[in-house]
């Protein structure tokens, strides 16, 4: 069950990160977040070559990465809401299965085996899918500044990495197969014959 949750969620990846692409061709670039990149690079050589020290690397950083949060503000709210689309509405619609799930043979159901829900969804995504790390993040961006912005960052995605590592082994390891998401939002995958809803 494992190989085909993974083998599934790669096809997800990969047609979200084709979706994703395409919009993108249609918002303009931003020079701003070319010139803001361009000075991390020079601030990470300056700070390896030691021409400055921790304490100044690690506030201008601050301050670029803060500024480049706002930068990628309108294309991580596009990307929130594709993947809501994507990995919430769209199962919703079509029996519990992603693109992905339908391709493999998986489905998402409730654990008393009745459809699943768009609340069990929703929750199961944003847990699982780095959705709602992006949207405490975005929200977090208008709150907090700086230094403890990239602080309270850098721990939603550590603590979006431990769902994942803790998920992964659930699914191998549980008899059930459940994941943490699924745990908490009170869904199952289960095999079904591909193609069918």
């Amino acid at each position: 069950m494992f190989k085909k949750r993974l083998l599934a969620y790669f096809i997800d990846i990969i047609i979200l990160s084709l979706i994703l692409t395409f919009v993108g061709l249609f918002i303009p670039s931003n020079s701003n977040l070319v010139n803001l990149n361009n000075e991390l690079i020079s601030i990470n050589n300056n700070f390896m070559n030691q021409e400055i020290d921790a304490i100044t690397f690690i506030n201008q950083y601050s301050n670029i990465g803060y500024s480049i949060g706002r930068e990628l503000f309108l294309s991580n709210l596009i990307s929130v809401v594709i993947g809501i689309v994507y990995f919430i509405v769209y199962p919703l619609y079509n029996g519990g299965q992603s693109i992905g799930k339908k391709v493999i043979g998986l489905k998402i159901v409730s654990v008393d085996d009745s459809d699943v829900s768009s609340n069990s969804l929703l929750i199961r995504y944003l847990l699982m899918e780095s959705i709602g790390t992006t949207i405490i993040s975005m929200c977090l961006i208008f709150v907090i500044k700086d230094f403890y912005y990239i602080l309270c960052d850098s721990i939603l995605s550590f603590l979006q990495f431990l769902v994942v590592i803790i998920s992964v082994f659930m699914v191998i390891y549980r008899r059930d197969k459940r994941s943490l998401p699924d745990l908490i939002a009170g869904t199952k995958v289960i095999e079904v014959k591909k193609w069918e809803n």
